[in-house]
């Protein structure tokens, strides 16, 4: 179980998705894109035993943690959180992506087949220490290829503002096998978090846009939301 592990994704999604899966959680600040994926790789480690990864390019582990704490949300033993902040303070001309396979190769090497699971926070935070140009966008296709070639369910949180597509600055939107667009709505004078599943391979789906909301341990679906 996954994605299944957001209370109320059951309603929106006929079954859950299988690794090697590739899912970009998109979204503009403050519609808890690092919330929910931290979420979902809890709550699956915790029901699995299996090892997961959770890598933060721009935030400490300390923040993320602090944010975790927030939501009253209990992380397992068996996820690992690092984070590259030291290393951007460091090297400029840091090739992230490099760095990022080197260590999922490092894990799979030091846990086999027990480590299932991987979160990159974020594309966007990468994007912005490199130059975007054919290069790069080759690169991140191999990245892409070898997350598959891991046997990995891998979320990808990448930054996205209003109306915008969802390949951004490079091409993800077309490589990953799902995009679950987080947003923030206005309605009758209230802010309210939203959730839409605008891609996903191989399984039938809801496209309703979904109320998000912070239950007592972590993100919650509460339902469609209509215009």
């Amino acid at each position: 179980m996954l994605l299944h592990g957001i209370q109320g994704m059951d309603r929106v999604m006929t079954q859950d998705v299988s690794a090697p899966y590739i899912t970009l959680v998109t979204g503009p600040p403050g519609s808890l894109k690092s919330g929910l994926a931290l979420t979902i790789l809890a709550n699956s480690l915790s029901r699995s035993g299996e090892f997961g990864l959770y890598c933060t390019v721009e935030e400490t582990v300390d923040s993320l943690l602090r944010g975790a704490d927030s939501m009253n949300l209990a992380l397992p033993h068996n996820l690992q959180v690092t984070d590259f902040t030291e290393l951007r303070r460091e090297n400029d001309a840091m090739d992230y992506l490099k760095f990022t396979r080197r260590m999922i190769e490092h894990f799979k090497q030091q846990h086999g087949n027990r480590f299932t699971t991987f979160v990159l926070d974020s594309l966007g935070a990468i994007y912005s220490l490199t130059t975007m140009d054919e290069v790069i966008r080759k690169k991140m296709f191999s990245f892409f290829d070898f997350l598959r070639q891991q046997g990995l369910n891998v979320l990808i949180i990448t930054e996205r503002q209003y109306g915008e597509h969802a390949e951004l600055e490079g091409n993800e939107g077309f490589l990953a096998d799902a995009i679950i667009n987080l947003g923030i709505d206005r309605r009758n004078g209230q802010i309210v978090r939203t959730m839409q599943i605008e891609k996903m391979r191989h399984v039938r789906h809801s496209m309703e846009k979904q109320a998000l909301d912070i239950g007592p341990n972590g993100p919650v679906l509460l339902g469609p939301l209509f215009d």
